[in-house]
């Protein structure tokens, strides 16, 4: 693999379990640059780790599924996203 072909493209498509893992790892890099001290950040965190196979807290990836069908409902055009939660 080359540095060129290693730099995501915003066209690039990846799995629902790679962006949940790419999110993990920018939520972390932010929380680090703010020397740890945004605790909701850290909450977050602390709930997506993987734990023998599974997260530590379950409901963090049904929070990650509905933000990403309300993600594909705005690239779709609905502006109204929020009361298309469920």
């Amino acid at each position: 693999m080359t540095a060129e072909s290693s730099v995501p493209r915003a066209t690039d498509t990846i799995t629902v379990l790679e962006g949940f893992d790419a999110m993990r790892v920018f939520l972390e890099v932010i929380w680090q640059r703010q020397d740890r001290t945004s605790h909701e950040i850290g909450f977050v965190l602390g709930g997506s780790r993987w734990v023998d196979g599974s997260l530590a807290d379950p409901t963090i990836w049904e929070d990650w599924l509905v933000a990403i069908r309300m993600s594909r409902r705005r690239a779709q055009g609905e502006h109204d996203i929020v009361n298309h939660y469920a």
